[in-house]
């Protein structure tokens, strides 16, 4: 059997360096592709599902029946029920498939044969089909960009996949140089627009700390989920820094064009996505995310890259039974070109406007792309990338703690998120931990919330009323919602307060809605002591009783940069709330 290890030296010998004059050929990058898909994929379902039911379940936080119940009012008050589909493409509509864990064990089974290689276009669709349908019911909790990411490939997999039984190495079906190219393309656009985002975003101050070259100084600390050696890369010296940032650009910016030229050239590019996947994984935890982008390497790995024994092995491939030029393959392939590059281009005029008005930037989309843009937004494939625009400086956390009389409190531990100073950091591996990632996000928003008295207030309240159960319709309520010491004031003001208050009340209502719905929705499942949402959070919670009340603060943490202690925290004045549980929970 042949044993690629002993030949790594070899390898990296031809990776950058080629004596062949022959036309490149990937039929080893082929047959390779499918398999590292399925297994990103398999990952995938396997970590979702594992939350599902505390996600998207009957029990959980945010539950797909009601979801869909409520996309089937809202189009029938529209008059429109076909609108249900565009807005929540989901196999979830088919009622025999109307069951999440149904879904869950079709998507993984096709994972599996698609790693194995085994009908890998027929798996592939099904994959796709499966993880789309589970992911338009799982948001905000399947709003990261690695799972747009996912069905994008997969989707576009489909023109580059054989359609054959099984697909062997040895006797290979014909690869599609167009399939090929797609993919390529997709990394393309995944590293141009990452880069380009992050010249073109500013923080509300006007800052950009990725143009004056200081956002390493906050990143490995202000980021999601740091892992154990975050504090350490962080203690690297000011230059090491730059010296990451310079390569960054270099790769986001600069080596995606040389992924389309031939030779060596598309070798180091090729090397330069591989190097920075892998600062990336050895910095912070990203989920499948770096594996995914890996795979998306692999297309670009010719057979001449490969050791002599392997690479004189590979016959030339067969062609396929379908390979022809039909008329209705090539109206599907100029149809999903055509697609690709205008969205794309889109994408790239949007990047380039970054967060300025639009009454300022000097780009317009011409409207018959903003309507294919929404035309193919169905599909979740042919989507717009771009991590940490504006990076963070500082990394406000929540910390929830639950006491049965109010005076005695002990705080919700996390898995992964930190919840006090002495927390250990871990590598949550290809896992991706959705309630910690989102508990992130969260504290962004409050401490936006925080930052004016009237927000913070209604926050609370919000907050409060999320708690005791009550449901979206009854924030229409102000003197329900406010108190009525507050009612009484507002009604006592002038007409033109009144009416820029409550405009105020209703943008702020709907932001909470939107955004923090899903945090009041957990406050609630501690408050009933839910245990598929508690179990979520870790398995060494101190918290073995139902609360009477919950307290919310919001504190700053940063590294330490002590032994003994990983996190220094402060407090945020006036960032704290104690809702009260109502007792018939």
């Amino acid at each position: 059997m042949f044993y690629l290890g002993k030949h790594i030296p070899h390898v990296f010998g031809k990776f950058l360096v080629s004596h062949s004059q022959n036309k490149a050929t990937y039929q080893f990058a082929h047959w390779l592709f499918g398999r590292a898909l399925g297994l990103v994929s398999v990952i995938a379902f396997l970590s979702y599902w594992s939350q599902a039911d505390a996600l998207i379940g009957t029990d959980g936080l945010k539950p797909w029946k009601e979801d869909l119940q409520f996309i089937e009012e809202l189009t029938a008050v529209q008059e429109n029920p076909a609108k249900k589909w565009s807005l929540r493409p989901t196999l979830l509509w088919i009622q025999p498939l109307a069951n999440h864990h149904l879904l869950f064990a079709l998507g993984t089974i096709s994972a599996v044969f698609l790693t194995l290689g085994v009908l890998p276009f027929a798996s592939a669709i099904v994959s796709y089909a499966c993880y789309l349908s589970l992911m338009v019911v799982g948001e905000p909790f399947l709003s990261f960009q690695w799972d747009i990411l996912l069905t994008e490939t997969l989707f576009l997999s489909l023109f580059f996949l054989p359609i054959t039984r099984f697909h062997h190495l040895l006797k290979p079906p014909k690869a599609s140089h167009f399939g090929r190219l797609l993919l390529v393309g997709l990394l393309a656009k995944l590293m141009l627009e990452s880069g380009l985002v992050k010249f073109t975003n500013f923080a509300g101050d006007g800052s950009n700390t990725w143009r004056d070259l200081t956002a390493l100084n906050f990143h490995y600390w202000t980021q999601p989920l740091p892992h154990s050696w975050s504090p350490w890369i962080h203690s690297l010296p000011s230059w090491f820094d730059r010296i990451s940032l310079y390569w960054m650009y270099a790769v986001e910016l600069l080596l995606p064009f040389f992924l389309f030229v031939p030779g060596k050239l598309r070798r180091v590019g090729l090397f330069g996505q591989i190097l920075l996947q892998g600062i990336i994984m050895a910095s912070g935890n990203y989920g499948f995310f770096n594996l995914l982008t890996l795979c998306l390497c692999i297309p670009l790995v010719d057979d001449q890259m490969l050791p002599d024994r392997l690479s004189n092995r590979l016959t030339t491939p067969q062609k396929e039974l379908q390979s022809g030029k039909s008329y209705p393959k090539i109206c599907l392939i100029a149809l999903t070109s055509f697609l690709f590059v205008s969205t794309t281009l889109a994408h790239l005029v949007n990047d380039f406007r970054g967060n300025q008005p639009a009454e300022k930037s000097s780009f317009v989309l011409p409207a018959w792309i903003l309507r294919i843009q929404e035309q193919v937004r169905i599909f979740r494939s042919f989507n717009s990338y771009g991590l940490f625009r504006v990076m963070t400086t500082t990394r406000p956390e929540i910390i929830i703690e639950g006491s049965k009389d109010g005076e005695t409190w002990q705080t919700y531990q996390f898995a992964w998120k930190p919840s006090g100073e002495n927390q250990p950091l871990h590598f949550t591996g290809p896992h991706m931990p959705r309630i910690d990632w989102q508990m992130w996000f969260e504290g962004l928003n409050f401490e936006n919330y925080s930052g004016h008295p009237f927000s913070r207030f209604l926050y609370g309240r919000f907050l409060q009323m999320k708690v005791e159960g009550k449901e979206n319709s009854f924030f229409s309520n102000l003197r329900e919602v406010l108190g009525e010491k507050e009612f009484q004031a507002l009604q006592q003001a002038p007409p033109e307060i009144q009416k820029q208050a409550i405009s105020n009340y209703n943008q702020m209502m709907q932001t909470f809605m939107n955004r923090s719905s899903w945090f009041g929705s957990l406050l609630h499942a501690m408050g009933e002591d839910r245990s598929c949402v508690l179990e979520k959070l870790s398995d060494s919670n101190p918290i073995n009783f139902k609360p009477s009340f919950l307290r919310v603060s919001l504190h700053h943490f940063s590294f330490s940069g002590e032994k003994n202690k990983v996190w220094e925290t402060e407090k945020i004045p006036g960032a704290s709330f104690v809702l009260t549980v109502p007792n018939d929970f």
